[in-house]
């Protein structure tokens, strides 16, 4: 019964990361050069315990991923990038299993196209080639890149924002994945809160904090499922104005999920969350 919590787990931290995401009165937004290629790697480490049928799981997830976007078109409504995972490189600790090198070689250079607006927004999201769920790929919740790659762009302000200015994201979102269908509605802060040099980039410094609902339904296996809890969130982000580059993301957050589901298998579990995750533009 535990493996189903483990394979949802993936689903709801991609859900939640969804909240974890000007400069003297300046717009903000996504720029890019057509015919670049830019690489980001990706960290993140989670603890998750799940509760249920009188027992307890704990489960410690790290993953390592190195992403390539390389620039398609450019226009003043939209920028198409092809997004791929270079390498990636995970480790999970459970009753179930240890182990601390898992691969999943079968998303590696997988292309999927993105739709990205000047303010970050998720346009469209196609996936290019297919890939074939390998077991490895099974026991961390499918991992499709699909799924994670439309989640790395901080959406900008419509406005112009000026050091100690603030806006919040309120827009839902929806993931769909693995069967489960998972909408976040966020209520988070942003304030421009100064100016810093990152990696070479003069970037803006964003700091992020405030809570999303998370709510979904499905079928995995013959059980329906129904996910219904909350999430905190907060971090810093550096935006690097002149080139219209995301440079950085560092974010932590908590969860609280019940998961219930119906069928042969009727069940009842709470899991709890905490999680941190770091980006960083490498190339």
């Amino acid at each position: 019964m535990f493996r189903y919590f483990s394979k949802t787990l993936c689903l709801i931290l991609l859900a939640a990361a969804v909240i974890s995401s000007s400069y003297g009165g300046e717009k903000l937004r996504y720029q890019m050069v057509k015919g670049s290629t830019y690489k980001y790697v990706l960290i993140g480490d989670t603890k998750s315990t799940v509760q249920a049928m009188g027992q307890e799981m704990a489960t410690n997830v790290g993953n390592y991923f190195g992403i390539s976007l390389s620039v398609e078109s450019t226009g003043p409504d939209a920028i198409i990038l092809v997004a791929k995972v270079d390498t990636n490189l995970s480790r999970i600790e459970s009753m179930m299993m240890k182990d601390s090198a898992m691969v999943m070689k079968e998303i590696n250079g997988k292309r999927v196209r993105l739709t990205l607006s000047p303010l970050g927004k998720m346009v469209k999201t196609v996936v290019v080639d297919t890939i074939v769920p390998s077991r490895t790929m099974q026991m961390m919740g499918g991992a499709n890149p699909a799924d994670f790659l439309r989640q790395l762009f901080v959406k900008l302000p419509d406005q112009a924002v000026g050091v100690g200015d603030t806006w919040k994201n309120t827009t839902p979102d929806t993931i769909n994945a693995q069967g489960m269908n998972l909408i976040t509605k966020p209520d988070v802060q942003f304030k421009l809160a100064g100016t810093e040099k990152v990696g070479g980039y003069d970037c803006v410094k964003i700091t992020f904090e405030g809570t999303a609902s998370i709510y979904g339904t499905g079928s995995r296996q013959g059980m329906e499922m129904v996910v219904d809890g909350t999430t905190k969130s907060k971090g810093t982000t550096f935006f690097a104005p002149k080139e219209g580059l995301l440079v950085s993301i560092d974010s932590e957050s908590t969860s609280d999920m019940n998961i219930s589901g119906t069928g042969e298998q009727m069940f009842t579990a709470i899991q709890s969350t905490k999680s941190a995750q770091k980006m960083k533009l490498a190339k």
